[in-house]
């Protein structure tokens, strides 16, 4: 009876955060038709649109057996896993945006009660789920955390994923809290990878590197990161024309190597610093900044993998 409690009193304190602002509409489904040479109407089988509730702008077209998991239903179904689960909800904040006129929406929930570190090096454990009406997402729910000092979000390297599925409906509730109840030991070990990354020393060419890792600049491989010096390799066209890459050396000499020291901790805040601030720009709209984020995000944990990361 106590639990059942206990449970309410989370619920009732996530529920307390308010409504889904921009995600906080629904979806209806129409059939895909379109107009032929002959002017008739002509139904193409085994596709439906999927149709904003609001404004009735097309989100997707899917096939006609897809199951749609709504963006409120599934911010409803993470909470419900959350005030189930081992997790304190004290102080909670949410953050909800949106990308592609509402067809993918992200979710960050913040537990500020679970938090390692102290000053500039605070950390606080955070939940974040991901939904889209267009296919590029399914309902997902991982753990990550927050640098409370400059916001950076910390994306863990293990990708630990609580749970994916293509929809909200087959979800075991009570597998799902209890799973989500070890992201405590998850968020613990993490935090234990950091502390060890700010007394891991990197040199410039192992730093530029794994940025040029995340840029895509294939240009630099292995052998010439190791073989050449950093400003040797700026003079590059490759190198100087790729902007990320540039950035993230930027970022990294200008601010994080001067605040944290050449270690693995300052190249790792450069990358995380990247993902979360990131600008719209001519060939992106604001409205889809969510979406870059998720994908910075990724491309950090698939660098990682070849990186001093892992290793140390």
């Amino acid at each position: 009876m106590n639990n059942v409690i206990a449970i309410n009193n989370k619920y009732d304190v996530l529920n307390n955060l308010g409504g889904y602002g921009e995600a906080g509409f629904n979806v209806y489904t129409k059939p895909v038709n379109f107009t032929s040479t002959e002017n008739e109407s002509v139904t193409i089988p085994n596709k439906k649109v999927l149709v904003r509730d609001d404004n009735h702008n097309s989100v997707g077209i899917v096939g006609s057996k897809y199951e749609v998991a709504q963006h409120p239903d599934a911010f409803r179904t993470v909470e419900r896993i959350i005030a189930g689960s081992d997790l304190d909800v004290t102080g909670v904040t949410r953050d909800i945006q949106v990308s592609h006129d509402g067809a993918r929406a992200y979710a960050v929930y913040t537990l500020p009660a679970h938090s390692t570190g102290e000053g500039k090096e605070e950390t606080a454990l955070q939940i974040s789920t991901r939904n889209s009406f267009d296919g590029s997402w399914c309902f997902h729910v991982e753990v990550g955390a927050v640098r409370m000092i400059c916001t950076n979000g910390q994306v863990f390297l293990d990708s630990f994923a609580m749970f994916k599925a293509r929809h909200t409906a087959g979800l075991n509730m009570d597998h799902a809290a209890r799973k989500l109840s070890k992201a405590i030991d998850v968020y613990q070990n993490e935090s234990e990878r950091w502390l060890k990354w700010q007394n891991t020393s990197v040199t410039d060419n192992e730093a530029f590197k794994t940025f040029a890792d995340v840029a895509g600049c294939k240009f630099v491989t292995p052998t010439k990161a190791m073989s050449s010096t950093v400003d040797s390799l700026l003079l590059e066209p490759e190198v100087y024309r790729n902007r990320t890459l540039m950035n993230l050396w930027t970022q990294y000499t200008s601010d994080e190597r001067k605040a944290l020291g050449s270690t693995a901790w300052a190249m790792y805040n450069t990358m995380t610093h990247w993902a979360t601030h990131a600008e719209a720009t001519k060939s992106t709209a604001q409205k889809n900044i969510a979406a870059i984020q998720v994908a910075r995000q990724d491309k950090i944990r698939q660098a990682a993998k070849n990186s001093i990361l892992l290793a140390a």
